[in-house]
């Protein structure tokens, strides 16, 4: 199942984008209208704003790069580094890449705890929350407990919620690896049928219902 679990991967990241875009698209083209018409004074914000994104940009590109060297213990400190007192969007950025950065390295119960403390900071936006729940049921859902990911994965399913279909990929996968045949043939079946599903993600359930002898 492993290429099954590298695009589930993939459709978190775009469900990520498009996710954000609705939360935040408004403001972006507020925030580009006030570039516009701003005065002075706000130009010299604007300048002092970009200077910190420039420099918070540096250094989690310079992490990256350590990731990239395989030096995983440097880009671990300098992610944390950057999440404690970066003061744009890269403090959380860092906090995601932090906990990569330790599945990287073998540690998948730090990078458990990191996701586990993100989705209880009520200073991130719910839609981060989210996410880091759901890195960490991707991260447990080979061998972690059934009543501990289904605890985990019950605020993502509910209506609106923004991971929600990707909760409901995990919550059928979760009942396949404890083999409750008919529940997840429910589940991927329901998932293969849902309109506003991702694409790729009923196709995946489509062909999980094809390993239970079809679709129907």
């Amino acid at each position: 199942m492993a290429d099954i679990f590298q695009e589930v991967d993939e459709d978190v990241r775009r469900d990520k984008a498009m996710a954000i875009w609705r939360k935040y698209g408004t403001y972006l083209i507020i925030a580009c209208v006030a570039i516009v018409v701003g005065t002075a004074g706000r130009v010299g914000w604007r300048e002092y704003k970009a200077a910190q994104r420039a420099e918070d940009s540096g250094r989690y590109v310079a992490a990256i790069q350590l990731m990239d060297k395989g030096d995983t213990a440097a880009a671990i400190t300098s992610f944390q580094s950057l999440s404690a007192d970066a003061s744009t969007g890269y403090g959380v950025i860092a906090r995601f890449q932090g906990a990569a950065a330790r599945v990287k390295s073998g540690d998948k119960n730090g990078a458990v705890v990191l996701y586990d403390k993100m989705a209880i900071d009520d200073d991130l936006d719910p839609i981060f929350q989210g996410l880091a729940q759901l890195q960490a049921i991707m991260l447990l859902i080979d061998d972690g407990a059934a009543e501990d990911l289904d605890r985990r994965l019950t605020p993502l399913l509910v209506d609106g919620a923004s991971w929600r279909y990707s909760a409901l990929e995990m919550q059928a996968v979760l009942k396949h690896r404890d083999g409750d045949t008919a529940g997840a043939r429910a589940a991927f079946k329901a998932l293969s049928e849902d309109a506003g599903a991702p694409k790729g993600m009923r196709s995946r359930a489509t062909q999980m219902l094809l390993t239970y002898g079809g679709e129907g």
